[in-house]
């Protein structure tokens, strides 16, 4: 008796051990080996364009389970406060993408930033892992060839898109190794928390646009205790099956084209003045199809589907902004006479023989984050059939359509949507009620998760506010200040 005894003894603290274990192990992660301050750290500069700006490399895992494994590079930009006897603290900032780096912006905060942020606030960007001036994914199969498309009309075509899809990765994972298995968002959240840990910061603040907001989010999630208060412009909601995220953002980009049409034709500025430009623009597409537009020097002639995804791209600011007047409603007017008169340019992919580091960064991120619910042709077809029931003129050309790049990725994602629930953390989330990148539904999904956030709705067009609406700049300066706002409000423009 007394052995069956002390041999269930053994057996219970054996599930006791193993169950601390378990416990011990946070998102791949051992708690036993958190990192602390003296992990990280930074050598400043002052940066070679920017001297007010300080400058330095930030050095991680490449994956967060192994600490002691092998590490990359990481850029980082610092600009501290212009009034630090005012100084609210440390901001982290990043732009979107995903694949753009912070660390440029940071290095040039005057046309980026408000004055406020800018006397408040330490201003800080990284360059995510695998982008721009952080170690790098590289690899030598171009991600978009001459006979590449999204929108594969044959049995054939669909093959070779999956066929070439993973003759990527695979050279992806051989150019760049691990590091193509570790671009997800929380790798990246985590990134920034070591950052946080080398600067010393008890606490940080968040300003995410559009991919930055997921980021922002995602670090909230994981450390609630060291975000002091957290602004999400133009919020992307990471938690809705694929083929739900993609038909939202279907819709909101027609929308966004019709509110375009709907304007351009008493408008000044419009090149399409006086016409009906939803048969000029189908004519256009239709005719692009039939007989692609040679653009000297381009990776393939223009064809329709080239036409249709670079216009939702042009709708994402209706004035020019800091991106410059082609970025624009009339610049896409502009464009879309050209093409008509034979000049194609703006809608042109490559230019031939350009490496492209920035699309392959991209996918390593998204492929690690989403997983396309496309694995048959037949299936294929009922995503074409979807673009051109809920879009008649862009026939579903939209951001997460490009996630058909990940079918047949060869790293399975490790970071798929998931819903969050933050807790602790004073948000606010802003949204234009007409961005044709974001739908304004996601605003209130990722709302949801985060417990007691606060919405402000901008009732005009384009993507993201920062850079286009004072209303919504006056919004967040004073949010991440007192972290006071009302729950529900709103913006005109």
């Amino acid at each position: 008796m007394t052995g069956r005894v002390m041999s269930a003894l053994r057996l219970r603290s054996l599930h006791v051990a193993l169950l601390a274990a378990l416990l011990l192990t946070i998102g791949g992660t051992q708690a036993s080996a958190e990192p602390s301050q003296s992990d990280f750290k930074i050598a400043w500069s002052a940066c070679e364009k920017s001297p007010q700006t300080q400058c330095g490399t930030l050095k991680v895992p490449i994956d967060w389970s192994k600490p002691s494994g092998a590490t990359i590079s990481l850029a980082i930009a610092r600009r501290p406060a212009k009034n630090p006897q005012q100084r609210v603290g440390t901001l982290f900032f990043n732009p979107g993408g995903p694949g753009d780096g912070a660390a440029k912006y940071v290095a040039d905060p005057e046309i980026f930033f408000s004055p406020t942020l800018i006397e408040r606030f330490d201003l800080v960007g990284m360059d995510p892992r695998g982008m721009e001036n952080s170690s790098q994914v590289r690899c030598t199969v171009p991600v978009i060839t001459p006979e590449t498309t999204l929108f594969p009309k044959t049995e054939q075509q669909f093959q070779q898109l999956l066929k070439h899809n993973r003759e990527v990765g695979l050279n992806c994972l051989d150019k760049a190794g691990e590091l193509v298995r570790h671009m997800d968002t929380v790798s990246v959240a985590r990134d920034h928390e070591a950052l946080r840990l080398a600067l010393g910061e008890n606490k940080i603040n968040w300003l995410g646009v559009s991919y930055g907001t997921q980021l922002a989010a995602n670090y909230a999630q994981l450390y609630p205790t060291r975000t002091r208060a957290m602004v999400l412009d133009a919020p992307l909601e990471h938690s809705l099956p694929e083929v739900h995220q993609l038909a939202t953002e279907i819709i909101a980009a027609e929308d966004s084209f019709n509110r375009f049409a709907d304007w351009c034709p008493t408008q000044e500025t419009c090149a399409l003045r006086g016409q009906d430009v939803r048969a000029v623009f189908d004519h256009l597409v239709q005719q692009a199809d039939q007989n692609p537009i040679r653009v000297e020097g381009a990776l393939r002639p223009v064809t329709g589907e080239d036409i249709r995804m670079g216009t939702k791209g042009l709708l994402r600011f209706k004035e020019p902004s800091i991106y410059g007047p082609d970025l624009s409603w009339a610049g896409l007017s502009r464009a879309l006479q050209k093409a008509i008169d034979g000049d194609a340019s703006a809608f042109a992919v490559g230019p031939a023989g350009q490496p492209q580091y920035f699309i392959q960064g991209l996918l390593a991120n998204a492929c690690l984050d989403y997983a396309p619910q496309v694995h048959t042709y037949a299936e294929m077809q009922q995503r074409l059939e979807l673009g051109r029931q809920l879009a008649p003129h862009l026939q579903g050309a939209s951001e997460t359509w490009q996630a058909l790049f990940c079918i047949d990725w060869p790293v399975k994602p490790v970071n798929p949507p998931k819903t969050l629930n933050v807790r602790g953390v004073p948000a606010l989330l802003i949204h234009a009620a007409h961005d044709p990148s974001d739908s304004y539904t996601w605003a209130h999904g990722l709302a949801a998760q985060i417990d007691g956030s606060a919405l402000l709705t901008r009732t005009g067009d384009g993507h993201t506010s920062i850079f286009t609406s004072d209303c919504a700049k006056s919004a967040m300066d004073a949010f991440l200040i007192e972290r006071r706002s009302e729950a529900n409000s709103i913006c005109e423009g």
